[in-house]
């Protein structure tokens, strides 16, 4: 189930919906779960789980990007100072102003061939949304606090 509310946008002076994220899930957690749907052990994951940031760092660094099956593909790209040059052999780094890392989410093409709609891996089939008012908020056991989940009072359209 994914959560959503009410959102004014102040440049188009419209409401649209935005989703919100109830909560964060960090390594300890993931370990947990994937430790519960495999044979590996909670401290093995962990240590694939720490060192993972760390190769892919290098793997970046050294200009390759890095797919993660199931995932999607990460990449290295740049912004570059606002002034571009005369002639293609005064390009440098010096032009790179900051560095970022991309993420593309692996994508399913349907059956049907490139005439459907692809779909994001990540994203599960059977998503569901529910209305999380703002103002509403609970503690999770972490003692972070966390808004609770308020059913949207109207039917969505794959509700009765």
């Amino acid at each position: 189930m994914a959560f959503f509310r009410e959102r004014f946008s102040k440049l188009t002076k419209l409401w649209t919906v935005s989703s919100v994220s109830i909560s964060q899930y960090n390594n300890k957690r993931l370990a947990k779960d994937i430790e519960k749907e495999s044979t590996v052990s909670y401290t093995d994951i962990m240590a694939v789980l720490t060192s993972l940031p760390t190769v892919m760092q290098r793997y970046l660094a050294e200009g390759h990007t890095v797919k993660l099956e199931g995932i999607g593909t990460f990449y290295i790209s740049v912004q570059c100072s606002k002034t571009g040059v005369e002639k293609k052999e005064l390009c440098s780094a010096e032009q790179i102003t900051n560095v970022k890392v991309q993420f593309r989410p692996e994508m399913e093409t349907p059956s049907t061939g490139r005439k459907g709609k692809r779909k994001n891996t990540l994203v599960a089939d059977d998503l569901s949304w529910t209305y999380l008012p703002a103002t509403e908020k609970k503690t999770t056991e972490e003692g972070v606090d966390t808004p609770t989940p308020t059913p949207d009072p109207t039917p969505g359209p794959d509700e009765g």
